[in-house]
């Protein structure tokens, strides 16, 4: 019985700590990343219907337009030593190359941009999650990861 009790104890650390976000090191992000929007039309809606008082009259059509509009842009990273990000979006064909920065906290969580690290990005099933952070420190997950190429 103490066995039983204990593999199943066993199984289930294992198996929250296999979904539980991780540190990420320079090591980790070498290469080159795709952007992925893991938006459907249903959850466009909601956030249009919910961002302003007009939103439950036009979020049909315009979540429909926006999901499609995310199908067409690919978005490529490449992190560079020294903290630069190279950041390659192709939109209708047409191609754009623009850099930005990119560091490690103190808390091995990625930020990109600026200096405010409101938002993060962390690995959960080898894809780098974006994740907002919310009052007490909360993380609340964001539909935007990173894929490696």
């Amino acid at each position: 019985m103490k066995k039983s009790a204990l593999f199943l104890a066993l199984i289930c650390f294992l198996s929250i700590s296999a979904n539980a976000q991780t540190k990420v090191t320079e090591r980790d992000l070498e290469g080159k990343w795709k952007m992925v929007f893991d938006f459907n039309e249903k959850d466009m809606k909601e956030e249009i219907e919910d961002s302003f008082w007009l939103g439950s009259l036009i979020s049909g059509p315009l979540s429909s337009f926006v999901v499609d509009l995310l199908e067409d842009i690919d978005i490529q990273m490449e992190f560079i030593d020294g903290g630069k990000l190279k950041i390659t979006v192709e939109v209708f064909g047409e191609e754009d190359v623009v850099y930005e920065e990119w560091y490690i906290n103190s808390h091995s969580e990625l930020v990109l941009g600026d200096d405010d690290d409101d938002e993060i990005w962390m690995f959960e099933d080898n894809k780098l999650y974006q994740y907002d952070k919310k009052s007490k420190g909360r993380l609340e997950k964001q539909q935007v990861f990173l894929v490696q190429r």
